[in-house]
């Protein structure tokens, strides 16, 4: 049975959201519905992804806003480099559009880091903390607090959520054009990977991280990373939602559910109070971060590297044969 809600109708609101997800579609509606002046601050003017879940399929991001969409949902046209098109991208700005995606099963949200009329200079750089496959929880913590050091060294402040999967996000508020943010960002993983080198690195290629947690560097310029207060498609569908510093020793991700946040609003100020105004990048930072390689193009080529290798032992060159 459906209903309505601004105007939008809700339908088929008690089917299953997904496997393993122990909550319907009722569930995921009434929570962005609760959540809804917390999320659209983080949604408002930037070009989203939503990653939808349709009964009996598998997920899958949706960059392209649909021809069907109702007219009164925003959108803006931007050329996507990696697919080599024109890409229209939705506009989360009001309560209206936001629960008329959600009664497309979009549940995770997606914005740019930079809104749609300044795409050349995000709003904040962002840490990603990715703990190894089974590595503890606590392992990630330890490594926000380095990067709450390396950020303090520095005269900065973020603020921290979970990631809604199994690792941790700071979000470092900034006045700064894209590259200036990628490099500042680069030189903070790298100082804070340098505190303690036993329990975190900056290594994109999986294999050398020794079990490491993965301090992800690459959530810069033209990337995407879940919003906050965004459901997450996992099982138990856990909800990416920011916690105090106080706080951060004491919580584990499964703490923060579609069903538990609920509970959890009273009182709750959005960014849990501890998001900074907009920072001003040191030129010594962005200098620093420009000396360092960009990961993920030093693991293209690394890779590449390491495959020539392999083959040239396959068929008994020497290695030196493939310089140059």
């Amino acid at each position: 049975m459906g209903t309505e809600r601004e105007g939008v109708s809700l339908t088929h609101l008690d089917e299953p959201l997904f496997d393993g997800a122990d909550a319907t579609k009722r569930d995921l509606v009434d929570y962005l519905d609760a959540v809804s002046g917390l999320i659209l601050p983080e949604l408002r003017g930037r070009p989203l992804s939503v990653i939808r879940v349709r009964a009996g399929q598998q997920p899958f991001m949706q960059k392209n806003l649909p021809d069907y969409a109702p007219p009164w949902v925003g959108s803006v046209t931007l050329w996507a480099e990696s697919s080599r098109r024109e890409v229209r991208y939705a506009l989360c700005d009001d309560r209206r559009t936001l629960l008329w995606l959600a009664n497309q099963r979009a549940v995770e949200y997606h914005p740019t880091l930079s809104l749609a009329g300044d795409l050349g200079r995000p709003t904040h750089l962002v840490l990603d903390i990715d703990p190894p496959p089974g590595g503890p929880f606590g392992h990630a913590v330890a490594t926000a607090h380095l990067i709450r050091r390396a950020l303090d060294d520095l005269g900065l402040a973020g603020a921290v959520k979970t990631s809604g999967s199994k690792g941790l996000h700071i979000y470092v508020p900034v006045q700064a054009t894209g590259e200036e943010a990628a490099a500042a960002t680069r030189a903070i993983a790298t100082r804070a990977a340098r505190l303690d080198p036993d329990l975190a690195t900056t290594a994109f290629i999986k294999e050398d991280r020794e079990g490491k947690v993965f301090l992800d560097s690459t959530r810069a310029f033209g990337a995407t990373v879940a919003a906050a207060y965004s459901p997450r498609v996992r099982p138990g569908v856990p909800v990416s939602f920011p916690v105090r510093w106080d706080d951060l020793d004491s919580v584990v991700p499964g703490d923060f559910t579609v069903h538990s946040v609920l509970g959890l609003l009273d009182g709750h100020t959005a960014w849990a109070g501890e998001l900074p105004a907009p920072q001003v990048l040191s030129p010594e930072l962005v200098e620093e971060g420009r000396s360092i390689p960009v990961a993920r193009v030093q693991a293209m080529h690394e890779g590449k590297r390491r495959k020539r290798a392999r083959e040239a032992q396959l068929v008994g060159w020497p290695v030196s044969r493939l310089a140059g």
